[in-house]
């Protein structure tokens, strides 16, 4: 006698039917699908604007994505040459002024990335190791190499104070990361400035605070 077959499961069942399993698979995609709508619609002003607006930042230096701006041939007081907006007054955010107004700040150091910018996290690293900065991009600030130097670590997609977009070096490309020098001019009513494309080597980003600091500033445009 031979032993009795061994029943297969059965399919899962609605209203007494069998259901397929390929419509299973579609309801839960549908289902998935939903859910990551209800996330776009309901985040802020609108999920698609979140999304655009974090992948409009290009990771310079990532994938051989390299800044096209013109290097350094001098500090600025206006929008310089090559901007979109070229001559044109500067509108400083509130807290420019308010950092640079303080007696023990000479020199106003921007330094803007943004999540998975591996470029970015190297830059930061090497400004760690020289104690020009301390802690976390997220939140970071200066170290104890000089006492007259405020460092404001700002995510560029999440930048409240409108820095990043005040102080593209072109007011056109977006990318990270950005270094951007602000300091008073020796009327100490204008703001000069400079903002850099892309990693900046330690050498030249130190050179360039001390320079600053040290009132070695030649080529103001």
């Amino acid at each position: 006698m031979t032993g009795a077959k061994r029943m297969k499961d059965p399919l899962p069942k609605f209203g007494g039917r069998p259901i397929h399993p390929l419509v299973l698979v579609v309801v839960s995609l549908a289902a998935l699908l939903g859910g990551i709508l209800g996330w776009v619609y309901g985040s802020g002003s609108g999920g698609f604007d979140e999304v655009d607006r974090l992948g409009s930042i290009k990771c310079l230096g990532c994938l051989g994505l390299d800044p096209v701006v013109p290097g350094f041939s001098g500090f600025w007081d206006d929008y310089p040459e090559d901007h979109v907006d070229a001559g044109e007054s500067v509108v400083h955010p509130a807290i420019v002024g308010r950092e640079l107004g303080k007696d023990d700040i000479d020199l106003l150091v921007l330094f803007f990335w943004t999540q998975g910018c591996v470029p970015c996290a190297e830059q930061w690293e090497e400004m760690v190791d020289k104690d020009i900065a301390i802690g976390p991009e997220d939140g970071g600030r200066e170290g104890a190499l000089y006492g007259n130097v405020r460092l404001i670590s700002v995510d560029a997609a999440n930048d409240p104070d409108g820095l990043y977009m005040t102080y593209r070096p072109t007011g056109k490309e977006t990318g990270v990361p950005m270094t951007t020098f602000l300091f008073y001019a020796d009327s100490g009513s204008d703001v000069m400035w400079y903002s850099h494309y892309g990693k900046m080597d330690i050498g030249p980003l130190q050179d360039m605070m001390e320079q600053i600091l040290y009132h070695e500033i030649s080529g103001v445009h």
